[in-house]
């Protein structure tokens, strides 16, 4: 069956009315057809994310395969490879960023918003500078203070003064905040500040998951025949070492020998609560993929701009909202195209196009989306944005702001914290 495909001005008289949602429903096969196993994420205890859910009016096992949170980091993601493949000059929406070169945790590189996990609200952005005129001179200070906000920059109070009723500076700042959901937790509000809400929803379940799937471990070394436990061997404080006819290691410590086949985890090796069996993965009848972007919840969301009669108020929240919905299904599409290869030995192909339906009361209307369609209706929506009167972003061709980046440096003592976790990474790898 085929579908218009989504244009903008679907997309805005959908915010401008009663509709309710858009819903993507994708259904997906394992890459290795039928009776193919997939491996879900693993949670504390080695188990799997098993639950019943109603499907055709009756309850069916199922099994969690890519969480909210997984989904939106993966769409994070994409957003930000689009962001970085854009030119310099046409880069799609604004981006905040720390910059670790020069420092000791140099191998960072760019660290973003897209990739924090409390987005823009996250507490690398209270240990990060900013630079910013001061009466003859230019001076690095807090980006965001943890407590006391008018001792943080100008641009980062736009992060403690948002609400939903005032959310002008976080869309000119970091418009992805608004979709993917934030929560205010480390600023000066501590656990009384501002939450925004998801937006955007996505998750991918098995449906008709088997259960207790077994999965044999065993390595065959044809170089050494044994089985590792049987050559003792001697290792030293710098890692190398030497057979040995009596000794408390053993070759199978750094890798070498046989492992014997088994079924079962060997005890020394099994963490707390862990099912003494190796993870064996599921069989499931297919997967799905449930996306919908809410429109009320985006309705909820107030952009002031001063000096604005109600009316043209109103036709400002209408363009920013545009905007978000559109960066949303861009979000959307952009993740889709780029394939569903969840994990090893989770990959999955879907049945069909993406397509999203547009929910109203007691009925829906369905629309074909691609990324070029998505980013189309994106490019409209910030024109508009922007003859609505609506800043995009906050000084976007003067300092700070370069290239539709905020680009701002981490602070001694998060280039301390960063280097020593890695340090100690490491040394616990050895």
């Amino acid at each position: 069956m085929s579908f218009d495909v989504l244009g903008y001005d679907d997309l805005r008289n959908a915010l401008a009315g009663t509709d309710f949602a858009f819903r993507a429903i994708t259904d997906l096969d394992p890459a290795g057809g039928s009776g193919d196993k997939i491996f879900p994420p693993t949670y504390q205890g080695g188990v799997y994310a098993r639950e019943k859910r109603i499907i055709d009016g009756s309850p069916i096992n199922c099994v969690l395969l890519d969480s909210v949170q997984s989904q939106a980091n993966r769409m994070e993601l994409t957003l930000l490879q689009w962001h970085r493949t854009s030119a310099a000059d046409k880069k799609p929406f604004p981006l905040v960023q720390i910059d670790f070169s020069g420092t000791t945790a140099a191998e960072v590189g760019l660290f973003s918003a897209l990739e924090a996990p409390h987005r823009i609200a996250d507490a690398v952005f209270l240990a990060s500078e900013i630079e910013e005129d001061f009466p003859g001179k230019r001076v690095w200070k807090p980006f965001r203070h943890p407590k006391d906000p008018k001792k943080g920059s100008a641009i980062g109070r736009l992060v403690d003064e948002a609400s939903p009723a005032r959310a002008t500076g976080l869309f000119q700042l970091c418009p992805t905040a608004l979709i993917f959901g934030v929560w205010d937790s480390h600023g000066a509000r501590g656990g009384l500040g501002q939450k925004f809400q998801r937006a955007l929803v996505s998750e991918i379940i098995g449906i008709d998951a088997t259960e207790d799937n077994r999965r044999p471990a065993s390595r065959i070394d044809p170089l050494i025949t044994v089985a590792g436990e049987k050559i003792p061997i001697s290792i030293a404080d710098d890692k190398t070492w030497t057979v040995v006819e009596k000794g408390q290691s053993k070759l199978s410590e750094i890798g070498l020998g046989n492992v014997t086949p088994s079924l079962k985890v060997p005890p020394e090796q099994r963490r707390n609560f862990e099912s003494e069996y190796n993870h064996g993965g599921v069989s499931v009848r297919f997967a799905r993929q449930i996306a919908v972007l809410s429109l009320p919840a985006l309705r909820r969301l107030r952009f002031p701009v001063d000096s604005k009669t109600l009316e043209q108020q109103a036709a400002v929240d209408l363009a920013a909202r545009t905007v978000l919905a559109a960066l949303a299904l861009t979000a959307l599409a952009r993740q889709w195209v780029t394939g569903f290869s969840l994990r090893s030995r989770c990959d999955l192909v879907p049945r069909n196009e993406l397509s999203i339906e547009l929910l109203s009361a007691g009925e829906s209307r369905r629309f074909r989306l691609t990324p070029d369609a998505a980013t189309r209706i994106f490019e409209e929506a910030v024109t508009a944005a922007k003859s609505a009167g609506l800043p995009w972003p906050v000084a976007p061709d003067s300092p700070p702001w370069k290239d539709g980046c905020l680009t701002l440096r981490p602070n001694a003592e998060l280039v301390k914290a960063v280097t020593r976790s890695r340090e100690l990474a490491a040394e616990a790898r050895e």
